[in-house]
């Protein structure tokens, strides 16, 4: 009699099966099964996908987006180069067209400009996505070459801000849209601008002159300059006219970071100063000189500077200067030809120690760019 109770009694397991057939979705796939996936998958745009699917998914893929989270050098040639393992890969950019200038940002969007008519668009790298901007103003034409390289450029979510180094230009994406002068006459700081920052906490744009080391803060939505910041008492070797100097700025929700650089071209050595300041509404900025930032690193070009984790995964060394730029290279053949081109180096020195180590030993210092004048620039996926 048992047996045949037994017979006609639901299956546990197969109730079971029926039951999570009918009530489970993506989300509730194991964590472990979801981190093996992130782990098998090499294209960022692929990880950014599988991360934006649910909160379980995301968590889930911390460990492998921690790891990818470390800048890429782009090169004028559309290839990468990772400091994390020295590698070199082809970065796809269809919809930058022929448009010969690109400019790259820790947002994730590039700027593409042509060399010729100054047509321009913002591309991302890693999503595919692209919007089509009206042509640069006429006064970003450089001397000898239809678009300077010095040009500096920042994305906010309300707009677009570039400076060919003197004076600047705003741009709403979107029909009808044009570019615009930016009013800084309020700001004696904006003469030669070397650098422009958009911080999204502040909802400003932070513009740095090359020359006297100012900061213009400026608001994204009115383009209001709210804020002229000083900057703090630099050694007298910045001021020698035999020495050379690159400024940049990092700005993070709580301080700000300034890093200056300076070559003393008789001597062939290079120095590196970082003072820091909080950022404390309605006081003025205090700086003082800083040796450790944390677990963190800055990484700067020619167009600017900014934080990035060391999170014990990606490679990044804490406390450390990344520092990419560009320089021609002029050799001689047994014929007496000259074989002369671009060349790239990234430099990395820890900000307690002025030693810097040369990172473009390996396959950064194989590839040679035609475009000398160009530089290269920090591009941060956005895993």
């Amino acid at each position: 009699m048992s047996n045949s109770i037994d017979q006609h009694q639901p299956n546990p397991r197969t109730c079971l099966c029926r039951h999570s057939r009918t009530t489970m979705s993506w989300s509730d796939l194991p964590a472990d099964i979801a981190a093996a996936v992130a782990n098998r998958l090499t294209e960022v745009a692929d990880l950014a996908r599988f991360r934006s699917v649910c909160p379980s998914w995301r968590s889930a893929s911390s460990s492998h987006a921690a790891r990818r989270r470390v800048p890429l050098l782009l090169l004028p040639d559309r290839s990468a180069w990772s400091p994390a393992d020295d590698s070199l890969r082809e970065i796809p950019l269809p919809a930058a067209g022929c448009r010969s200038f690109l400019f790259a940002s820790n947002h994730g969007w590039t700027l593409a400009v042509s060399s010729g008519d100054l047509s321009a668009a913002l591309v991302h790298p890693f999503t595919g996505a692209s919007s089509d901007l009206p042509p640069l103003p006429a006064t970003c034409r450089g001397a000898f070459q239809a678009t300077p390289p010095q040009l500096v450029w920042d994305w906010s979510p309300r707009g677009v801000l570039v400076s060919p180094r003197g004076g600047s230009f705003f741009c709403r994406p979107g029909n009808g849209s044009s570019w615009r002068p930016v009013d800084c006459s309020s700001s004696t700081s904006t003469i030669s601008i070397s650098s422009v920052t958009y911080c999204d906490d502040a909802g400003a744009f932070y513009l740095l002159d090359g020359r006297t080391c100012k900061a213009t803060v400026m608001d994204a939505e009115t383009l209001a300059v709210v804020e002229v910041i000083e900057p703090p008492t630099l050694g007298k070797e910045i001021r020698r006219p035999w020495s050379d100097f690159e400024i940049g700025l990092a700005v993070s929700p709580a301080e700000l970071l300034l890093i200056v650089k300076w070559l003393e071209w008789a001597d062939h050595m290079s120095f590196t100063e970082a003072f820091r300041a909080d950022r404390v509404p309605g006081r003025s900025t205090r700086w003082s000189p800083v040796a450790d930032i944390g677990e963190r690193a800055v990484f700067m070009d020619h167009q600017r500077a900014f934080y990035v984790e060391a999170n014990g995964l990606n490679r990044v060394r804490r406390n450390c200067l990344y520092h990419a730029r560009s320089y021609e290279k002029i050799n001689f053949d047994e014929e007496g030809w000259d074989d002369s081109g671009g060349r790239y180096t990234v430099s990395m020195r820890n900000l307690a120690n002025p030693r810097a180590v040369d990172l473009g030993r390996g396959s950064l210092r194989k590839v040679k760019c035609s475009f000398f004048w160009q530089h290269p620039s920090w591009l941060l996926p956005p895993c």
